[in-house]
């Protein structure tokens, strides 16, 4: 019998406390959508120690909040842009028209004629998304995450960024993980991004590329391999949870796809010295309502794992 527990043992590794010698480290920031956000807090608490950020691996949200800190190391203008975007008119109508993130619409409540429209008129969005779903290669179109990522990167090559970082996803058509560390940044965030069934996949090199969250949420592994003084992995994904009920063959395919996640995700991460886990697990990945607090939580997190195994500067 295969011993599962051994993947729950917390693990705090001793390192080297001398203040005068600097330590590199590789990070490994995983996905998680909203909750990514906790990263820009992570990355902020790390400058306050004896740790210098050598190499950076993402996945996801861990890959564009990686890529925006790693164009000029400055954590304060990687906030700053995100947080004015995320507070933009246009971006919050991109969530609403998406998600639903709005209260509803005045003629849902009204009877008559008009409410009875308003009510066919979402049937038929939803009847239209479900062929989607069938016969297209994604629920939404990438649209909307282009656009933010546009908004936040330059459109530069991997290789030109200030700290060495690599995007990971996975390739559709052979199901090998993939590792881009040239071309396009922001076709490589985008298809690290691009959430199986949600966004379509992003063709590269005669590849199909999505995110490879549902397997391998934290790349603590490829961050391993760059070999730096520690690996330190960020975990942003959601909280384990009970549920009430499974009461339909739907609902057992998708509890045992998630429960399959979360154990793969533990897996991977006894692969650092390190784990961050900022307190962010109960906030849903399209849910950008209250990025201060989800910064705030990363930083408070990342201060309180770092403080008792490397020194912290003054602030």
């Amino acid at each position: 019998m295969i011993d599962l527990m051994r993947f729950f043992i917390p693990h705090r590794p001793t390192f080297d406390r001398d203040p005068q010698r600097r330590q590199s480290a590789a990070i490994a920031l995983g996905g998680g959508g909203a909750r990514g956000l906790a990263h820009l807090g992570v990355i902020e608490a790390m400058q306050q120690t004896h740790l210098t950020v050598d190499q950076i691996v993402g996945v996801s949200m861990g890959s564009l909040i990686g890529s925006m800190f790693a164009i000029d190391g400055d954590i304060q203008r990687a906030k700053a842009i995100a947080v004015e975007l995320l507070g933009s008119p246009d971006f919050q109508h991109r969530q609403q028209v998406l998600f639903g993130a709005a209260p509803p619409a005045e003629d849902e409540s009204l009877g008559g004629t008009l409410g009875w429209y308003s009510r066919l008129r979402k049937m038929v969005s939803a009847h239209r998304k479900l062929s989607r779903a069938v016969t297209g290669p994604s629920l939404l179109s990438d649209a909307p995450l282009r656009d933010s990522i546009e908004a936040l990167l330059p459109d530069i090559d991997l290789a030109d960024l200030a700290i060495p970082t690599s995007v990971v996803a996975v390739d559709l058509l052979t199901g090998h993980r993939i590792v881009l560390e040239r071309g396009s940044l922001r076709k490589a965030v985008l298809a690290s991004s691009a959430i199986p069934g949600i966004f379509p996949p992003v063709p590269w090199d005669g590849m199909l590329l999505c995110d490879i969250g549902t397997i391998e949420a934290v790349p603590t592994m490829v961050a391993k391999s760059y070999r730096q003084d520690l690996t330190i992995a960020v975990d942003v994904g959601q909280s384990d949870t009970r549920v009430e009920a499974c009461s339909t063959a739907l609902d057992v395919m998708m509890r045992v796809d998630d429960i399959g996640q979360r154990l793969m995700r533990r897996h991977y991460l006894q692969a650092a010295d390190c784990v961050i886990r900022p307190d962010v697990g109960t906030r849903a990945w399209f849910d950008f309502s209250k990025p201060d607090e989800m910064i705030r939580e990363g930083h408070r997190s990342a201060l309180e794992m770092l403080s008792s195994v490397v020194q912290i500067q003054a602030a």
